[in-house]
């Protein structure tokens, strides 16, 4: 629009009105955007057709993806509806250019506030939630939209903050070409800002899901630990018990755990059956929750995985027998301490009082159980017993999995080695998969960036004039270039990885409730790829820049 300042001006000495200057570039802006939404439905159509290609190890079966016409026309209208929007707010600012512009080409150009203006903001604003509306619902796209805001919003504040503490710290550098390349970030009309928030917001997206990536396999990785479980072993006989314990030490194996374990349902709660608790629709308690068969166990102790919360540990009071229950799974159940359960035990009921609720670290040193019960109860019930070890490495399993296949052909060995790499190997798989998806958030920032290298291309010119006349090298104009370049990229991906951090802790804490975990090297892969692909885009662009001579720019001053 600035561009256009003077054309504008040469329309209006001949009788063009603002509105018709306007509408000129306008209707260029409505064919340009119909083009290139033509251009990327198509761009997006084949790519449809080559994610089967490119994917076909990440994608479980043969899928086929049809052409859907209603997404292509939904393409072309969001694409057209998106580029008038954003276009029409700085070309408003085109039908107050005065025919005195073409006199005074420098003359300053006034801001005016109109009502056209207010209702292209309002637009511009409301855009987002329709279009997600127009997706989801209006629920979801509120949400969605409230969100997105709130992380451009968050980015725009991080952007600042980079900006402000680069100008203060690195200003202070005694080189020349550190202290002009990072004064070219604050030019007037660079974008910086937008920039940042444009190529951060890619870098968010990758590290949030590196971060998320990292935190769920840490849940099932069982590493770290001496002690820590990584192999259990079922369907145990109590008289085979004694013996697998002791092929085990002979296979310098240490048993963590060994467990007798005895399946139950519930019968009663509170002196209501669990039929009856059913068909009372005020309870809300799932019906899996008093169907299930559980699994329970009896010990006198809470396990390392184990922390009591509130009440006490399964004990035998008087006649009384006190069990406990894993958190969570009491709010499930509608339970409270001193409340009565009636357990159907092969046949047997059995009354008890819940007495504590245990915090369960689940993934840590399994088996864990729902339900405890005290020594002296239960004992006696058919049940078998389950050990779990920890096996360091592939030749002392094979070689124990064998002797135990041998002795004792009933009892199931788990390798949770094995889970880990197939829970690793899904999360890769999803992972390959978001990541392309996110490359386009970059790959959109990069487009703004080189737009606006573009846009500044002949004030850039007139700069390495002056640089050169006072005696600048070409070597050292590149290395400005570059080293301002490396500075947007290392600004714009250290305000995604230090907004993917809280991202990452919030998911972690309150959405997935699992422990945060962070990936230091990937999140620097991240930002070293983000930086090294901003510098490559820029000096890409800037290479007419670089290579204009000064005596053509000069001609053109004259």
């Amino acid at each position: 629009a600035r561009e256009k300042r003077d054309e504008v001006a040469v329309l209006r000495c001949v009788g063009s009105s603002g509105w018709q200057a306007f509408n000129i570039y306008f209707i260029q802006i409505f064919f340009i955007g119909l083009i290139a939404s033509v251009i990327g439905v198509a761009l997006g159509a084949a790519l449809q057709q080559a994610v089967p290609v490119l994917f076909k190890d990440f994608i479980p079966g043969e899928l086929q993806f049809p052409l859907a016409w209603s997404a292509v026309v939904s393409g072309v209208v969001i694409g057209v509806v998106v580029t008038l929007l954003f276009s029409a707010l700085p070309l408003l600012s085109v039908r107050f250019v005065p025919p005195l512009q073409v006199l005074r080409a420098d003359s300053a150009q006034v801001k005016h506030f109109s009502k056209a203006r207010i209702l292209v903001v309002v637009l511009v604003v409301l855009f987002p939630f329709l279009a997600a509306v127009y997706q989801t619902d209006w629920l979801s796209g509120g949400a969605f939209t409230l969100g997105l805001f709130a992380v451009l919003g968050l980015l725009a504040l991080v952007a600042m903050g980079i900006l402000k503490l680069a100008k203060r710290t690195v200003q202070k550098q005694p080189s020349f070409i550190f202290r002009h390349a990072l004064s070219n970030l604050f030019r007037p009309n660079n974008q910086t800002q937008t920039l940042l928030v444009s190529i951060g917001l890619g870098a968010l997206i990758i590290s949030v899901l590196n971060i998320t990536q990292s935190s769920l396999l840490a849940q099932v990785e069982f590493r770290g630990n001496d002690n820590q479980s990584n192999t259990i072993l079922f369907d145990i006989q109590p008289h085979q018990r004694d013996g697998v314990v002791k092929l085990m030490t002979d296979n310098q194996l240490k048993p963590n755990q060994v467990v007798p374990i005895i399946t139950c349902r519930l019968s009663e709660i509170n002196g209501r059956t669990t039929s009856a608790i059913q068909k009372d629709t005020a309870l809300h308690i799932p019906d899996w929750a008093l169907t299930r068969e559980y699994r329970v166990t009896y010990r006198d102790t809470i396990t390392q995985s184990e922390e009591l919360k509130t009440g006490k540990i399964q004990a035998i009071k008087g006649d009384s027998i006190f069990v406990t229950i894993s958190e969570g799974m009491h709010e499930t159940l509608q339970l409270k301490l001193g409340d009565s359960l009636i357990f159907d035990i092969q046949g047997l009921p059995v009354k008890v009082y819940l007495g504590g609720i245990r915090k369960v670290d689940w993934p840590k040193d399994p088996p864990n159980f729902i339900f405890v019960f005290p020594k002296g109860v239960i004992d006696a019930a058919p049940q078998v017993w389950v050990a779990s070890t920890r096996m360091a490495d592939t030749p002392q399993a094979a070689k124990f999995q064998q002797e135990l296949i041998t002795l004792y052909p009933n009892v199931s060995l788990f390798d949770l080695r094995l889970l880990l790499s197939t829970i690793n190997a899904i999360f890769e798989k999803v992972g390959m998969v978001v990541r392309f998806l996110a490359l386009f958030s970059i790959i959109t920032g990069l487009i703004v960036l080189a737009g606006a290298v573009i846009n500044s291309k002949y004030l850039r010119m007139k700069e390495n004039v002056l640089l050169r006349t006072i005696g600048a090298r070409s070597k050292q104009i590149v290395q400005i270039t570059l080293i301002e370049y490396a500075y947007l990229g290392l600004f714009a991906a250290l305000t995604g990885v230090l907004l993917s951090v809280a991202a990452g802790w919030l998911l972690c804490q309150f959405f997935f409730e699992i422990t945060f975990a962070v990936n230091g090297l990937d999140l620097f892969f991240t930002a070293v790829a983000v930086m090294l692909l901003t510098m490559l885009i820029g000096w890409f662009n800037s290479r007419e820049v670089i290579n204009t001579p000064p005596l053509q720019v000069l001609r053109k001053e004259t």
